[in-house]
């Protein structure tokens, strides 16, 4: 049985993150573009390829491929796997329709974390075969063995289909427990002489890596819990260190690690740094982390190991709408935080939003004096948006059930432009639309800020991603995207 991971040639994919299971929007025009590769389906394709089958990656965003050559590409495969979102599966069912219409027979399997929420209304659209739930690897092999060995496939776990215009809806496949399990990602498969570009990467070539899974926060503005569960599961920082020497040895010089928490349990992150320090590896890397989940001790640790730049959920500045979206932190947290970070040397990038339950005008010039206060190095803002699979979704989908599954929304405007937020706010559309631009503003043209970037510039390459980065951020503050 031959299967191709996909993804498609479509005028959002490369603005999508596709190697973070959920669907998270990664816009990223605010700093200069964002390419990641599609680790979620390599992991697929390893197990896959494990289990005796053959793989085939084919990236047509990446490789910048149109449908046509698409259709040409995939003839002779028997299966098609694709990790879709929210914001792309209108346009990727249309994709996927055009390429069963080429080649009726080929089964087209999604998974993601819209499909886990809303797994009835994606199959509703034509060119989907069946829907995976939460976690694809063990699910989607034992489809795979079912159709190779003759067996029921209906009854595998974990997935949701069609069948003479009626809907059926399998239990959940068990989480796996032991990360430890899955093997290291066959980077193999990724497309020749396609680098991924990241604009807060220092060294190129990078790859990402996932080494937690799981989110205990009650965020109700954020879908991973949905798909990952709210129990932390982590591999151990042996799997880890595998991994990364792996990594370093096929010549990655960077790692942008794309857990939720990666500093969720503080001892495996200090056998990890002590590890990279003591075997002199190679390697500087990017990480995320929750305000109360790190200490400066553990910061010291991380920059001496090669992190050089720490991302952090802020959200907001204000306590009240922190509290009022179960943040669960506190804005001196924060503070203490960043204050650490400048301390040890380590880079900094802030997430914020706009547009939260109760936000005012005046809340949002409160955001903005605390963001330039705790002085990250660059900060993404958006527009506070009800996503499918998130506890807010679910009470706004209650009084406003025209939202349907989400896709209603024009989301390739994701995080500048506002959906329902008047009904939450003391703000109109138009008003959190322009407040984004000020935001950003307010943040990015400071005469100190753009000197401290330019006195940063050490290469031709830094000095043409700053350059871009610029450009972007001008272009959308002036209005021109």
């Amino acid at each position: 049985m031959k299967i191709v991971l996909f993804i498609p040639p479509s005028k959002f994919s490369k603005n999508v993150a596709r190697d973070l299971v959920y669907g998270c929007w990664c816009k990223g025009k605010r700093i200069a573009g964002v390419q990641f590769p599609p680790l979620s389906l390599i992991s697929v394709g390893t197990v896959l390829k494990n289990d005796g089958f053959e793989v085939k990656l084919l990236d047509a965003a990446a490789e910048g491929l149109a449908l046509e050559e698409v259709i040409t590409r995939i003839k002779g495969f028997d299966a098609l796997v694709m990790l879709t979102s929210t914001m792309t599966l209108n346009e990727d069912a249309q994709i996927l329709n055009a390429l069963k219409k080429a080649q009726p027979d080929l089964l087209t399997i999604v998974f993601g974390g819209h499909v886990t929420a809303e797994p009835k209304t994606t199959l509703e659209r034509p060119g989907i075969d069946i829907a995976v739930k939460m976690e694809g690897e063990n699910v989607i092999r034992d489809l795979a063995r079912a159709w190779r060995d003759e067996q029921d496939w209906r009854a595998v776990k974990g997935i949701a289909y069609k069948e003479d215009n009626e809907y059926h809806e399998n239990e959940n496949y068990p989480l796996i427990d032991n990360l430890d399990e899955l093997p290291i990602p066959d980077r193999s498969l990724l497309p020749l002489d396609t680098h991924y570009y990241n604009p807060i990467v220092k060294r190129l070539p990078y790859t990402t890596m996932f080494t937690t899974r799981g989110c205990p926060g009650l965020c109700t503005f954020c879908a991973s819990p949905t798909f990952y569960g709210r129990r932390i599961r982590s591999m151990s920082a042996e799997r880890v260190i595998a991994e990364i020497r792996e990594v370093a040895r096929l010549g990655y010089k960077e790692i942008f690690f794309r857990d939720e928490i990666f500093t969720v349990f503080k001892e495996r992150v200090m056998k990890i740094c002590r590890t990279i320090i003591d075997e002199k590896i190679d390697i500087t890397w990017i990480a995320s982390a929750r305000i109360n989940s790190v200490d400066r001790e553990m910061l010291g640790l991380m920059k001496k190991a090669g992190c050089h730049m720490i991302r952090l959920g802020v959200e907001s500045g204000v306590q009240e709408l922190l509290n009022n979206v179960k943040k669960g932190i506190t804005t001196g947290q924060t503070e203490q935080v960043f204050a650490w970070a400048h301390e040890v040397g380590m880079d900094t990038h802030a997430h914020l939003m706009i547009g939260l339950p109760g936000e005012t005008k005046e809340t949002i010039e409160e955001t903005i004096l605390f963001v330039q206060k705790i002085d990250p190095t660059v900060v993404t803002f958006g527009i506070m948006t009800p996503y499918p699979g998130t506890p807010f979704f679910n009470e706004l989908r209650e009084h406003h059930p025209e939202l349907g599954d989400g896709t209603c929304m024009d989301l390739s405007k994701l995080h500048t432009h506002a959906y329902y937020n008047e009904t939450f706010t003391a703000l109109s559309a138009e008003e959190l639309q322009k407040y984004i631009r000020k935001v950003y503003k307010k943040f990015y043209l400071r005469p100190g800020y753009i000197f401290k970037w330019l006195k940063r510039v050490r290469s031709l390459d830094e000095l043409k991603r700053l350059t871009l980065a610029g450009t972007n951020v001008f272009g959308f503050i002036w209005g021109k995207d």
